[in-house]
């Protein structure tokens, strides 16, 4: 023990030296021409090379000159910006002034500059460049510098229109006094993006409606072919073919019905009743779904590891299906009281808003996904152990079903974490975008390619809808379907039953009479 933990604290130690020499921490700035910055946290080395403030203060004393001089009035940001950049913990790495910031100064202070020793030289290729999409730093009044290259036009609109309300193209003002996407114009995608998703989540909502409602089909014509522990599989099929169902009534209806709120995309989402009504559907059928996927599990668990029959399950069921609708009531009960319903512009649904994915999203999934492994890795020694105490038959019949259901618990399982992790990640990298927007020297170039959902998550749900179903994909399946669709075929109707003579009650008599 005392060995794994040296070197565990080896292994801590060397990852904390390879860190503080890679990048460096956020410190405060302690550079006496610094301190009213628009930011107070920097990181070594900085841009000059540097190692610690200290030799970036001697080295910084030598441009005084310029900076008393007053020959620009960036100079002292370019130098501050050069020699103590910003750190910020959402972003890696120091932040410093653009190109084109040294650029002016450069010009401004050319005489200046020539006075200064024959060893310093002022580069300004070492400072990022905005046309490459790299983040830097301007100053705030920085109108004179050049602007950023306009981006290619995404909808041919009328920009006088939308800029009369003193919002970007393709925005308009929403009655909160905020600039929201202006409902049907392409703000952030293009009108090929908007098809390709409309495309992608009605064809995964017919297939994950077919699957589902082939399996529900499947059990309301065998129901005892689907008792406990399988029975939660029909429920989940059940809650799944609801959002696929909610999808594809989206489509008929069309994105502005859903997403829109009068004239603009419906940020607030409780401002829009559509809105509400198709977030709810989709949002509390979703984690139902996912409760059912759990007490799966538990059923499993409960059959395999302490032995409880059928009837026994069936005795506790009640609880089970107060687990699983009052788990997803709660949490869309919250999610509406605290008004984290939002719009989204690409796919023309409502979901949860960016701020509250982790929260409203990754938490409650996540703990019935974990949950849902946890259980189905304390039945497998059950599952064992019952094939081993049955003979050789009964033990082949445990393993396929065992087999079975791994199969498609395991492809539910990783469809829904991976959708769960894409919502979260995505919504996470914009809310980093947004926060790096409210520094005021700060402008973020990439905000607007990484705004935006992608709708990857929306298809993988979807998806899951086909995995739920898939339960019923089986032989045993088929064989139910044939007898429902093709019946044996009935005895000949020209005579009748009475009088054939196959019939258990007719008797050939031993005599007959003549007369």
């Amino acid at each position: 023990m005392a060995r794994i933990f040296c070197v565990l604290l080896l292994s801590w130690l060397v990852a904390a030296d390879q860190e503080d020499t890679d990048g460096g921490k956020c410190e405060r700035i302690k550079l006496s021409q610094c301190q009213d910055m628009r930011y107070n946290w920097t990181a070594m080395p900085n841009l000059m090379g540097h190692r610690d403030q200290k030799e970036a203060e001697e080295a910084m004393a030598l441009f005084t000159g310029i900076l008393s001089s007053e020959c620009s009035v960036h100079a002292r940001f370019l130098l501050c910006s050069a020699f103590a950049p910003l750190c910020s913990e959402d972003v890696s790495g120091s932040i410093s002034a653009c190109r084109s910031v040294c650029e002016k100064v450069v010009e401004d202070c050319k005489e200046q500059i020539k006075t200064l020793p024959a060893t310093i030289v002022l580069d300004c290729s070492a400072f990022p460049l905005r046309p490459d999409r790299r983040l830097c730093m301007r100053p705030p009044n920085a109108s004179e510098l050049e602007q950023e290259p306009p981006p290619p036009p995404r909808w041919p609109f009328h920009e006088h229109e939308v800029r009369e309300h003193g919002c970007p193209p393709a925005h308009t003002r929403a009655p909160t006094g905020e600039c929201w996407p202006a409902c049907g114009q392409h703000a952030q995608y293009t009108e090929i993006d908007k098809r390709t998703a409309e495309i992608s989540m009605s064809t995964l909502a017919w297939l994950s409606l077919l699957s589902t409602a082939f399996a529900l089909l499947t059990f309301c014509a065998e129901p005892s072919r689907f008792r406990y522990p399988e029975r939660p599989v029909v429920w989940m099929a059940a809650c799944h073919a609801i959002v696929a169902l909610a999808h594809v009534a989206r489509s008929w209806l069309g994105a502005k019905l859903v997403s829109c709120s009068g004239s603009t995309l419906a940020v607030d989402g409780l401002a829009s009743p559509t809105c509400v009504a198709f977030f709810s559907l989709t949002y509390y059928f979703t984690l139902a779904a996912d409760a059912w996927f759990a007490n799966a599990c538990v059923a499993w668990y409960l059959t395999a590891a302490s032995e409880w029959s059928t009837e026994a399950l069936e005795r506790a069921a009640a609880y089970l299906h107060a687990v699983a609708w009052g788990w997803a009531g709660a949490w869309t009960a919250a999610a509406l009281a605290l008004r984290r319903v939002t719009a989204d512009e690409l796919t023309g649904t409502c979901g949860i808003s960016d701020a509250a994915a982790a929260a409203l999203i990754g938490v409650p999934r996540g703990a019935l996904l974990v949950t849902s492994v946890a259980l189905a890795v304390g039945a497998c020694p059950g599952i064992m152990r019952v094939r081993r105490a049955l003979d050789s038959r009964g033990a082949k019949r445990v393993g396929r079903l065992a087999i079975r259901a791994a199969a498609g618990g395991l492809f539910y399982l990783l469809l829904a974490g991976f959708a769960t992790g894409v919502k979260v990640i995505e919504s996470r990298n914009r809310e980093i975008q947004s926060k790096l927007a409210l520094f005021a020297a700060l402008e973020a170039d990439n905000i607007e390619e990484t705004a935006g959902s992608t709708g990857i998550s929306v298809c993988l749900w979807l998806s899951c809808g086909i995995a739920a179903g898939a339960w019923a994909w089986s032989k045993k399946s088929a064989v139910v379907w044939k007898k429902a669709l093709c019946p044996p075929r009935k005895a000949p109707c020209c005579s009748p039953p009475l009088l054939r003579t196959h019939h258990p009650y007719y008797k050939r008599p031993l005599h007959v009479s003549r007369v």
